[in-house]
């Protein structure tokens, strides 16, 4: 075999080995963005169905509106929701029990996931309010008075 003839199998060597590096390459950066992809939505997923579940137990029994609006309070506080939501004091159904079983077994309704997405992509009927309640003053929807 003469030195031409190796040196343009080794060339063609070289350009296969580059092209399987680079096929290697950008699978693994396909995946990384995949994995990543999937860590947002599962991000995503568990904070609405959080919210959903926090939106049933305080509001299940109230209009649409009124679901929305304490999803929206929720979203007026600067803490992550959940950080918020088990903070003592703050919500009856995290200190009782009653949250985790419904985000246990996904017993929230279709209706309080569905004001679960509006109020964390933003709709907001109360303004600047950061709290609900069933009697007082404040804006009133349904049972509830937000301030």
């Amino acid at each position: 075999m003469t030195d031409a003839s190796q040196q343009v199998i080794a060339e063609n060597i070289a350009k296969k080995e580059e092209e399987e590096r680079i096929a290697r390459e950008k699978a693994e950066q396909e995946a990384r963005e995949q994995a990543e992809r999937e860590a947002r939505e599962a991000y995503v997923r568990a904070n609405q169905e959080l919210m959903a579940s926090i939106i049933y137990c305080e509001a299940g029994n109230q209009p649409y509106e009124g679901q929305v609006a304490v999803g929206a309070v929720i979203m007026n506080r600067p803490d992550s929701i959940e950080a918020l939501i088990y903070q003592s004091g703050q919500f009856g159904p995290a200190t009782t029990g009653w949250l985790n079983r419904v985000r246990s077994s996904k017993g929230y309704s279709q209706t309080a996931l569905q004001a679960a997405v509006d109020a964390l992509n933003g709709s907001n009927p109360i303004g600047s309010c950061l709290y609900f309640d069933q009697g007082g003053s404040g804006m009133k929807i349904g049972a509830h008075y937000f301030h």
